[in-house]
């Protein structure tokens, strides 16, 4: 490794570590700025998307693409996916557009807060990944299809309607946030 990083053999360093990062298995990767603030969690999934690292240091983007190398961020608790006809790239990156400014208005608002920002934001197109998801959650092959996913709570909350728009996607948003919403179970 041509980083710094704590030898295995350290168990005291590592498990001090261990709980002000949360770290719950290995190999992890958190990449820390230089007054010791987490800029990612997911350090591991960023070198292995970006081998060439021109992204470094992998400031979170606010909304991902769902694929097989970051769906386990899934886990980490509630996720907006929305759910596309992605048989171009095209479909993907208007998606991307039309949640990305509601993604960044709440992460800046938590961030304001010095609190993690409540929500991860996913677009989902067509491939084996999604397909599993949609079994998994039992939802509808419906696109576009808008859900907040929470696996650890195994609920699910479903906007479908013909057209998402930015206003949808925020009263969608701002209900969750403000417990409006019936969760399903999963």
């Amino acid at each position: 490794m041509p980083w710094l990083a704590v030898p295995y053999t350290d168990e005291a360093r590592r498990s001090r570590l261990n709980r002000l990062y949360g770290i719950q298995g290995i190999p992890t990767l958190i990449m820390l700025d230089p007054q010791g603030e987490v800029i990612t969690r997911q350090g591991r999934v960023e070198v292995l998307n970006d081998e060439d690292c021109r992204e470094f240091p992998w400031h979170p983007k606010p909304v991902l693409e769902l694929s097989d190398s970051n769906a386990a961020q899934l886990n980490e608790g509630p996720c907006l996916v929305l759910f596309v006809d992605s048989e171009d790239d095209g479909e993907s990156e208007a998606a991307k557009q039309l949640i990305q400014p509601i993604a960044e208005k709440i992460i800046a608002k938590y961030k304001a807060k010095e609190e993690e920002a409540p929500l991860l934001f996913f677009v989902a197109g067509e491939d084996d990944m999604t397909d599993s998801l949609r079994d998994y959650t039992n939802l509808p092959e419906a696109a576009p299809l808008l859900t907040i996913l929470d696996m650890s709570a195994r609920a699910k909350y479903v906007m479908d309607v013909e057209e998402i728009t930015p206003a949808i996607v925020e009263a969608f948003v701002n209900d969750f946030l403000a417990e409006k919403l019936k969760p399903e179970p999963i």
